[in-house]
C-alpha cells in the first residue's frame, strides 16, 4: 500500500475511533461483558457454563451490528458529501481505497472488542481464560460483518438506505439463518443430512462463531443433538470460511469502485 493509502487508511481509524457513536458502544459492550462476567462469577460451581455460552449470546448479537454500522458508510458517505470523485483521482488503486477504509474501520472495531473484553477481565478473576477465547473468533466475526458493510456501503447510493439493508442483513444473518435452517428441518421431515445442516450452519459467519465457541466451552458433543458435529466441514474449511466472508466483499466493492471510476 502507498503513501495515500496508508495516509487513508490512518484518516480512517481516527475518525472512527474519535465519533462518539463508536466509544458509546465500546462502553456499551464493556458493561454488558462486565455484567456477564460478574454473574458467572457469582454462581458458584458452574461459573465457566454460564459465562461462556452467556457471551457467546451477547457478542454475536452485538459484533456483528456494530460492525455492519460502522462500515456502512465507508463509501456512499464519500458519494453524498460530493468528495468520491476527488477521492478516486488521487494516485492510489480501488482496491486499496477499499483496503484502507475497511482497515481503519477494523482497528476501530477492534479497539471497541478490546475495551469491552478488557473491562469484563478486570472482573474476570478466575474466568480470565474463558475471556481470551473469545479475541481471535471475535475479530474475525467482526472483520467479517464489517467487509459486507462496506460492500453495501459501495452498492447504495443514499446513506438512509445503506443503514435499512444492514439492518436487514443482520436480522437476515443473525436470526432469520438459522430460523430458516430450521423451518428445512421441519419441512423436510428430517431428509435433509446433518451433514448438509452443519454445511450450511458454518458458511453463515454468525452460526460459525457460535459452533466453534460452543465447542470450545462445551466439548466437541455440545451440538449433537442438532446435527452439527456430524456436518462439520473440518478446520480448513472453516478457516476459508473466515477468509472468504472478508476477502469476497472487499473484492466486489474494489470492481465496484473500478467501474463507478470509469463511468466518470
Amino acid at each position: 500500500m502507498g503513501r495515500v493509502g496508508l495516509a487513508l487508511l490512518v484518516h480512517e481509524f481516527w475518525e472512527r475511533a474519535r465519533d462518539r457513536w463508536v466509544l458509546t458502544i465500546s462502553a456499551l459492550f464493556a458493561l454488558l461483558c462486565s455484567a456477564v462476567t460478574l454473574y458467572g462469577k457469582g454462581a458458584d460451581g458452574v461459573g465457566t457454563q454460564l459465562t461462556g455460552p452467556s457471551l457467546v449470546t451477547l457478542t454475536s448479537l452485538f459484533v456483528p451490528l456494530v460492525a455492519l454500522v460502522l462500515g456502512h458508510d465507508a463509501v456512499v458517505g464519500e458519494r453524498e458529501r460530493n468528495t468520491l470523485g476527488m477521492l478516486l483521482s488521487l494516485p492510489v488503486s480501488r482496491l486499496e481505497v477499499v483496503i484502507a477504509k475497511f482497515v481503519g474501520r477494523l482497528l476501530a472495531l477492534l479497539c471497541s472488542i478490546a475495551l469491552g473484553l478488557g473491562g469484563a477481565l478486570l472482573v474476570a478473576g478466575g474466568q480470565a481464560t474463558v475471556l481470551l477465547r473469545f479475541a481471535l473468533p471475535t475479530s474475525l466475526l467482526g472483520a467479517s460483518f464489517l467487509a459486507v458493510g462496506v460492500l453495501i456501503s459501495s452498492t447504495s447510493q443514499r446513506q438512509v438506505g445503506a443503514a435499512s439493508l444492514v439492518v436487514v442483513t443482520w436480522f437476515a444473518l443473525v436470526f432469520f439463518y438459522d430460523l430458516g435452517l430450521l423451518g428445512l428441518l421441519v419441512v423436510s421431515d428430517g431428509q435433509v443430512s446433518p451433514a448438509t445442516i452443519g454445511w450450511l450452519v458454518h458458511l453463515n459467519p454468525a452460526g460459525l462463531f457460535r459452533t466453534e465457541m460452543l465447542r470450545s466451552f462445551s466439548g466437541p458433543g455440545a451440538l449433537d443433538h442438532l446435527g452439527v458435529r456430524a456436518g462439520s466441514p473440518g478446520r480448513a474449511a472453516e478457516v476459508l470460511t473466515w477468509i472468504g466472508w472478508s476477502v469476497l466483499p472487499l473484492s466486489l466493492s474494489a470492481l465496484l469502485l473500478a467501474r463507478e471510476k470509469e463511468m466518470r
